[in-house]
């Protein structure tokens, strides 16, 4: 009988805080054979195959963002993208921006045994959402981002241990800083000289501050500045504020979701997104940083359904 799959980051920081949380989850789990710790990317790929070989329903992940980015990394290469396992996320880290913007209510424990009771019954009785992946050279995730947004976490990683609190205290460092014109603010938001096109048609914009391409509306702290990404679960929602943007004046409409004006960004939703850049760049995907020479194309899909209930 296929069964649910589950990967457990052992480093994670709540895991590492609380062992015996991560011995209830293996305790939980019907089949110990479809439990795996993986703490490499090989270990990884190694895990996912065996669920693929014994052909899985559910992949659930007990780690954070980056745990869920590189599990979906290794599905994709595994699977090739196609009849792919639901996926439970279990909220086993700092963050969990992913689960936080699907409202996946609980603890990783009861979020778990609440996989189990449902699949128990029928995986039919579960509720699920349907939300796209974004692909950047053979990486998948949620949530892509340079410019500012890099250089932003880099500041959040430099205040202390990652928490909702400690990026509070960034965002407030970041938007005093704005106001004076000081040295977060000169860090932070240094020009990128980039081209966006986005299903062929070509914005003239450049440089630009910062490009934010999301399949989910929130990007934590309840900034639902993605709230586009909702129109339609088979396309991402991208922001690409402009290099003069009074980003300060806009905080109200990004904490409200309300679009933002044409001055400031440009606004729109899309499959495919290339953006050319004259210099090598940073970019973050789900948390964790790359870098590209020149040209990058972000896809979405595909579409996975994701167990929200």
């Amino acid at each position: 009988m296929p069964g649910i799959g589950l990967i457990s980051n052992p480093y994670s920081r709540k895991n590492r805080k609380n062992p015996s949380r991560l011995q209830k989850l293996i305790n939980a789990a019907p089949d110990k054979n479809l439990v795996k710790l993986p703490v490499s990317y090989d270990e990884m790929d190694t895990a996912i195959s065996h669920f693929k070989e014994n052909e899985i329903d559910i992949l659930a992940i007990n780690g954070g963002d980056g745990t869920v980015h590189v599990a979906l990394c290794s599905l994709m290469k595994i699977y090739k993208g196609k009849d792919l396992p639901k996926l439970a996320i279990l909220k086993g880290g700092t963050m969990n921006q992913t689960a936080t913007n699907l409202r996946i209510k609980g603890n990783t424990v009861s979020i778990f045994k609440r996989v189990l009771e449902g699949y128990a019954k029928s995986d039919r009785s579960l509720k699920t959402k349907k939300v796209s992946l974004l692909r950047a050279n053979d990486r998948y995730g949620f949530i892509f981002g340079n410019g500012a947004v890099c250089s932003f976490m880099d500041v959040y990683h430099r205040s202390g241990d990652p928490s909702p609190l400690v990026a509070g205290k960034a965002v407030l460092s970041t938007v005093g800083s704005i106001i004076v014109r000081g040295k977060i603010y000169k860090e932070i938001f240094t020009p990128v000289s980039q081209k966006v096109t986005v299903d062929n048609f070509c914005f003239g914009h450049s440089p630009y501050l910062a490009t934010l391409i999301t399949t989910i509306p929130e990007l934590g702290l309840g900034f639902e500045v993605m709230h586009r990404s909702k129109v339609d679960h088979t396309k991402a929602h991208m922001i690409a504020f402009h290099e003069k943007a009074k980003i300060i004046m806009q905080f109200h409409r990004a904490w409200m979701g309300l679009s933002l004006p044409p001055d400031i960004a440009d606004d729109t939703i899309g499959k495919r997104f290339v953006i050319d850049c004259e210099k090598p760049f940073k970019y973050t995907l789900d948390g964790d940083f790359y870098s590209c020479s020149g040209r990058l194309t972000i896809e979405t899909g595909p579409v996975m359904d994701i167990i929200v209930e």
